[in-house]
């Protein structure tokens, strides 16, 4: 991916109506806002459209978004804003869908089966990692994400999520610590 400074000129370019760098952000973002998305719902019809409709909008609205160095933190968190909305809309015509939403898990698989297969080649280790990565919460999964996978520092992590950055910290201490006893306890 580019630098940072290399995606603040696009944004800012972008912002001034240049398409080219539009069409280059969106390029450089899609794969991240997908895998994204995909974490916080199976629909990936749905995760598609909210991107669609997130870059839409982000075209619409140029001449009133303010400058940003942080283009992927931003995109993120309103990629996820634009998800639950449109989650929430669904199950306003859904009841049953409105009882589960709460007990909905944070899915998709985390790309650290890769990781793990190049360190430990075990077949094991990956079946274990599932099972205790399973046993977190849907809001420990996503941190671990945020965190490890999308390298989100603290006070981004509290923005996406939307909960202060105290709580950030200890949603994740406390996700790493069951992490690491469920680990030792695994056979």
């Amino acid at each position: 991916m580019s630098t940072t400074t290399e995606v603040t000129e696009l944004w800012l370019a972008f912002k001034k109506g240049d398409k080219e760098a539009f069409n280059r952000l969106a390029s450089l973002f899609y794969q991240t806002l997908y895998s994204y998305g995909t974490k916080l719902t199976p629909d990936r019809g749905l995760v598609e459209d909210c991107i669609q409709d997130l870059f839409f909008e982000l075209w619409q609205r140029r001449t009133f978004l303010g400058a940003t160095e942080h283009v992927k933190f931003y995109l993120l968190k309103a990629l996820r804003r634009k998800i639950y909305h449109e989650k929430k809309t669904q199950d306003k015509w859904n009841a049953q869908a409105v009882e589960a939403q709460d007990e909905q898990a944070f899915v998709g698989e985390f790309s650290v089966e890769k990781n793990i297969i190049d360190l430990e080649t075990s077949e094991l280790h990956l079946k274990k990692l599932h099972h205790v990565l399973a046993k977190l919460s849907k809001r420990q999964r996503e941190i671990i994400y945020l965190k490890f996978y999308q390298e989100m520092d603290y006070e981004q992590i509290a923005n996406v999520m939307s909960i202060n950055y105290q709580s950030v910290r200890n949603l994740l201490h406390t996700a790493l610590r069951e992490l690491k006893e469920a680990w030792v306890q695994e056979p």
